[in-house]
Parts: structure tokens; C-alpha cells; sequence
């Protein structure tokens, strides 16, 4: 065996076992024909381009491609259904957004910019705001099958975002030298649906073309939102400050905990148990840090209780998921839709 040859299949062993078993000696023949003869003297070693793309092969393997076992098909599922419940929660607050726009011009009344009117600090402020907006363009996109254009929107959106928050942060001083904040968490959870959909929806996924009811449902989502809101604080129930931890966010938690319940309910696809764990722990994140800027009482009681919540039902989650995960053996070989049963 050639050096060449020996790290070629080095770099092969990227790729799931299951996969290397059976396409190993085909791709080895195609990169030494490729290369021709090459001695050992001249110490060869593997293009840059080949092993990104075997990188590239073992990604899409490993998230339900084709020649995919039934387990990575899960898994695959899974990321998927991360990146479309994130986004589609990320569609819910721009929405929100959208509506406290229409209500300040409607009524006059200012919004929240930051920095005074024509300041860099202001542009600055509605630029990102204005960016925020394209998550609700990206969960359209992937929800109707065009991931290309999700993709795009939603890069547009977190990056702005991320950067807008990140750069005070890191002028602030070494990142390791300061408690997890909630900012820092919420820029996770900004991040990881973007991240899942850019790895998820890859070129051996077909993703499903679901209808404009689901499609618009982040939309009827944020006035539910809105107007359970607004109707709390027209009530000013101020001597219940917990009760305000179940507006916004808190009614992510609610929602999130609902359709946890359903899942488990219902013993649905690993699939769903696993994305449902990913979430509620992300959302755990989120709300972790604010017991250290709650005093004891009647609050910081309540966001123990919504923790408590999250982390009881995103383990019984996992154990479900993780059990009904199929076995590695055998491969599937069609490019398949998000949704459509996995194993």
C-alpha cells in the first residue's frame, strides 16, 4: 500500500463506519486514479478540496443523506426540526416587532431605538431591527421549500443580531472572566436554528412543502402573543410581578412545554423527542441566569418552577428519543423529505 493510498484512507475514516464498509475501496480507487502515480519519496498527501469534500459527504451522511443509515436519517430529521422550530420562534418575535411598529406610527407614540434621533448609534439600532425582520422571511422560505432563499434571510438576520450584541460584550473584557449572562444565552439560541438549518438542509434533502395555514402560524402565534400581553399589563396586576414571567418568553416556555407533553403523549418519532430536547434545553439556557438577578420571592420562586419544568420534561425527551433511535445497520438510499418518518 502506497503512503498516498494510507492517507486516503485516513481520511476516509471521517465517514461512519457503516458508510466506510461499503463505499471505502470504491473512493479509494477514485482518488488514486485521480492522482496517478505518485512515489513516496515525494511525500504526497491528500488535495485540500478532497478532504473538504469528504468532509462534506460525511456531514450530509450523518444528517439523513443518501447511503445514510436509519439512525443518521433520524438524526438528520432531528436537526431539521430544530432549525424550523427555532425559526419559527425567531418569526414569532419579529412579527411582535412588526406589530409595535404599526401600533407607534398608528398612535404616535416613540419606539424603542437606541441612541438619539440621527445619532450612528439610532441608524445603527433600526438597521438591526430591520434585519431581525428576515427570519419571518426565512421561516416562510423553508417551510414552502426554498432553502436556498432561508438560508440567505436568516444568515442576514442572526449575523446582524449577533453582531450588534457580540462587540459590546467583547469590548467589555474576556468573555471567560464573567457567569453566563442571558444575553450570552439568547445569542445561542438566536444562533443554533440558524446553525441547524445550514447543516440540516443539505443537497440530499428535499425538504416538504407544507401548506400556507402552517406556514402563517407564527403569525396568528404573535397576536395571541401580543394581545395576551397587552391585556395583562392593561390589567396592571403589579402586586403579581410572576405573572409577567409568563409574557414573551415565558410564553415560549409554555408553548414549548405543551407540545412536550403531546410528544410524550403520543410516543412520536425519535425524531421529534430529540428536537423537543434540544430546544427546552436551550431554552433552559436562557432562563438559568436570571435566578441569579432575581431576589428571593414570589419571581424567583416562579423561574425555578419554569427550569424545573424544562429540564423534567427535556430528559424524559431524551430517554424517549434515545430509545426509539433505530439501529445503525443497513443504509437509506433515496433522498428523502423532512417530516416523513424516520427507521
Amino acid at each position: 500500500m502506497s503512503l498516498l493510498e494510507q492517507r486516503y484512507r485516513s481520511v476516509l475514516r471521517l465517514l461512519p463506519a457503516s458508510y466506510r464498509a461499503k463505499r471505502e475501496e470504491e473512493m479509494v480507487d477514485a482518488f488514486m486514479e485521480l492522482s496517478g502515480e505518485v512515489p513516496d519519496e515525494t511525500n504526497p498527501r491528500p488535495r485540500w478540496g478532497e478532504i473538504a469534500s469528504v468532509l462534506s459527504l460525511s456531514l450530509r451522511v450523518r444528517l439523513g443523506g443518501a447511503g445514510a443509515s436509519p439512525r443518521f436519517v433520524a438524526w438528520g430529521e432531528a436537526v431539521r426540526l430544530v432549525a424550523l422550530l427555532g425559526l419559527g420562534h425567531l418569526a414569532v418575535g419579529s412579527f411582535n416587532q412588526l406589530l409595535h411598529w404599526g401600533h407607534a406610527l398608528t398612535f404616535g407614540t416613540d419606539v424603542a431605538w437606541a441612541g438619539p434621533p440621527g445619532s450612528v448609534e439610532r441608524l445603527v439600532s433600526i438597521a438591526v431591527s430591520t434585519a431581525d425582520l428576515c427570519s419571518i422571511f426565512a421561516f416562510v422560505a423553508i417551510m414552502r421549500g426554498h432553502v436556498r432563499t432561508a438560508k440567505v434571510t436568516a444568515v442576514i438576520g442572526a449575523a446582524a443580531t449577533l453582531v450588534y450584541t457580540l462587540i459590546p460584550m467583547i469590548l467589555a473584557g474576556p468573555l471567560t472572566d464573567r457567569p453566563l449572562s442571558e444575553t450570552a444565552a439568547t445569542l445561542v439560541f438566536t444562533a443554533a436554528p440558524v446553525i441547524a438549518l445550514l447543516m440540516g438542509f443539505h443537497s440530499d434533502i428535499t425538504p416538504r412543502r407544507r401548506s400556507w395555514a402552517t406556514t402563517l402560524s407564527p403569525a396568528a402565534a404573535g397576536l395571541a402573543v401580543l394581545g395576551g400581553t397587552w391585556l395583562v399589563v392593561a390589567l396592571r396586576p403589579y402586586h403579581l410581578d410572576w405573572l409577567y414571567l409568563w409574557l414573551g418568553f415565558g410564553t415560549t416556555i409554555l408553548v414549548w412545554a405543551a407540545g412536550a407533553v403531546v410528544v410524550l403523549a403520543r410516543r412520536s418519532s425519535p425524531s421529534w423527542a430529540l428536537a423537543m430536547t434540544t430546544t427546552g434545553l436551550l431554552l433552559l439556557t436562557v432562563r438559568l441566569p436570571l435566578l441569579g438577578n432575581l431576589p428571593e420571592g414570589a419571581s424567583w420562586t416562579m423561574v425555578c418552577a419554569q427550569c424545573a419544568v424544562l429540564w423534567a420534561l427535556s430528559t424524559a425527551l431524551a430517554w424517549m428519543g434515545a430509545r426509539g433511535l433505530p439501529g445503525g445497520s443497513g443504509t437509506v438510499p433515496l433522498t428523502r423529505k423532512v417530516g416523513e418518518r424516520s427507521g
